[in-house]
């Protein structure tokens, strides 16, 4: 009977990994309503006294408000770009400058209110990575939100936590006058249509990696990249080099072809 009892369960968890996973609905607060992005400003709306920016509730009670920078602004400005990716994937793109005359040395706070109401419980954190999920009552990921890969860098800069439902990375950073830089944050749902299962945790986990070691950068220009201070990443060649890799290809092949004929003739 325990042996019928495991294979049953076994079935039920493969089972449930197949139903499909669910679709994020757009929560990005804009200003006046939610959508799949926003690009503009930091900070608040008077009107709403909401964080531009943030997802209200878009990952189906993973978060209540996630994805704003909650202190540590002070005299910078900032300028944000969140967008829904495909996939289930929210990237949080913030553009920090120093406009004062002096060096300004800061701590900015990342902060994310998790829908899980203290019930929250870390599956792996390691490297810039955290996976959390709903506590099922039983110590164990099982609840009905989401899992969560929370991604804040793979270089050391952000310091992530999870206390008990808040989320947390702070980012120690200091701006000479006028300079720039940017941070990039990740959060990846996953659940299948029929609820959370096992799968869904692996699933979490792998994607996180992944978004660690190569960040998606779809929609960002090369000037973006190039300023975000949290990830070490591989550049990308320019056309121009493209072009002349291209060209030294060519040529190497044509030369290649005159000494074969050449031996040929011999």
């Amino acid at each position: 009977m325990r042996i019928l009892s495991a294979a049953i369960a076994a079935f039920s968890v493969s089972f449930a990994a197949q139903a499909g996973q669910f679709q994020a609905t757009p929560g990005v607060f804009d200003g006046t309503g939610y959508g799949s992005s926003y690009a503009g400003a930091g900070g608040t709306t008077p009107l709403y006294n909401q964080p531009l920016g943030a997802v209200f509730d878009g990952g189906n009670g993973a978060v209540d408000a996630f994805g704003f920078y909650n202190s540590g602004v002070g005299n910078l400005t900032q300028q944000r770009q969140v967008d829904l990716l495909g996939g289930n994937v929210y990237r949080f793109f913030d553009t920090f400058t120093n406009n004062t005359g002096a060096t300004i040395t800061t701590t900015l706070n990342f902060f994310g209110n998790l829908g899980s109401d203290g019930d929250e419980l870390i599956s792996f954190n390691s490297g810039g990575l955290i996976v959390s999920c709903e506590d099922d009552w039983s110590g164990a990921c099982g609840g009905g939100d989401p899992v969560l890969a929370l991604v804040s860098g793979n270089n050391g800069l952000g310091q992530a936590s999870i206390t008990p439902d808040r989320y947390n990375v702070s980012f120690s950073v200091t701006l000479q006058a006028g300079q720039s830089l940017s941070l990039l944050n990740f959060a990846f749902l996953a659940s299948d249509v029929d609820g959370p299962t096992p799968a869904d945790v692996l699933l979490a986990k792998n994607t996180g990696l992944s978004l660690l070691s190569t960040p998606r950068l779809d929609g960002l220009s090369a000037q973006q990249i190039a300023g975000i201070a949290n990830f070490n990443i591989s550049p990308v060649p320019e056309a121009s080099s493209w072009a002349m890799l291209v060209a030294g290809l060519g040529v190497v092949g044509m030369l290649r072809a005159r000494s074969r004929r050449a031996t040929m003739a011999a």
